[in-house]
């Protein structure tokens, strides 16, 4: 799993709006309440967010890692000691970038000093805010993982006792072919009905997809769209085709449309 905050440029967009917000509403908030030059208040704030932002995105790699809850003096022991580590990177590194742009005063480091407590206080709020947010993250992936696998024993349970075909009968004019399941290249939705695509020609049937995908040898047949079945054997490649799109290129020239879904139970068929 990813960090929750780097997703998606949706998420990526919203993340850097908070800490935009909160450069801005620290800098006012300081104009108003302090004698600071605009000078000092806008370097400090505007460094010492940004870095803080860096830390609380880092904060996701450590946590992902140890979220052992079980043993609960060494759990506190951890997240003492990385909100340790994780202060001491962005106000110390804060400081000193903010001293190497401002002109050479010591007025700066009093004006540090005097928000220190508060930035300390403000700091673990924040700190405790995202770990709980990232906890959260994996606790909902774990639950939808879960659900995943107990879907999946629960399809392949059902599927188990389902007669799989071994040929098919198709119309073609007035008479009636029996044709190998292995001739189908794939089969695509079509309304109420399917049409199943062989070498040489198309017939339409009237059951639905979901009939088929139940029905057909699993391992060689892969629902990889709403609206298309694939034979693997007829398989040439796959291309990415959209962000969340992919393209699977059939060895006789045809294209069809693969979900991210569809995708990965593709890969999981042909163990890519």
């Amino acid at each position: 799993m990813n960090n929750p905050f780097l997703q998606s440029n949706a998420f990526r967009f919203l993340y850097a709006v908070i800490w935009v917000a909160l450069i801005v509403t620290q800098i006012f908030l300081l104009h108003y309440l302090t004698d600071a030059p605009l000078l000092y208040i806008f370097c400090d704030s505007f460094i010492c967010n940004i870095l803080q932002a860096i830390c609380m995105l880092a904060l996701w790699y450590p946590a992902a890692y140890y979220r052992n809850a079980i043993n609960i003096p060494l759990f506190l022991l951890f997240h003492l000691s990385l909100a340790i580590l994780s202060f001491s990177i962005w106000l110390g590194a804060g400081f000193l970038l903010t001293t190497i742009f401002l002109p050479p005063d010591w007025a700066y480091s009093s004006f540090f000093l005097h928000l220190l407590p508060v930035r300390i206080f403000f700091g673990i709020l924040i700190y405790v805010l995202f770990i709980l947010i990232y906890y959260l993250s994996i606790s909902l992936s774990e639950i939808k993982g879960k659900k995943e696998r107990i879907k999946e024993m629960e399809a392949s349970a059902s599927t188990a006792s389902v007669e799989k075909l071994t040929r098919i009968s198709v119309k073609k004019k007035q008479e009636i072919h029996f044709i190998s399941v292995n001739q189908i290249h794939y089969i695509e939705a079509n309304g109420d009905y399917v049409l199943i695509h062989t070498a040489d020609n198309k017939y339409l049937k009237d059951r639905t997809m979901k009939y088929w995908e139940t029905h057909l040898p699993s391992d060689l047949f892969v629902r990889i769209h709403r609206s298309f079945i694939v034979n693997v054997e007829h398989i040439s490649r796959i291309e990415l085709y959209e962000k969340e799109m992919y393209k699977v290129l059939l060895k006789n020239g045809n294209s069809l449309k693969a979900s991210i879904a569809g995708y990965k139970q593709l890969k999981q068929k042909m163990l890519l």
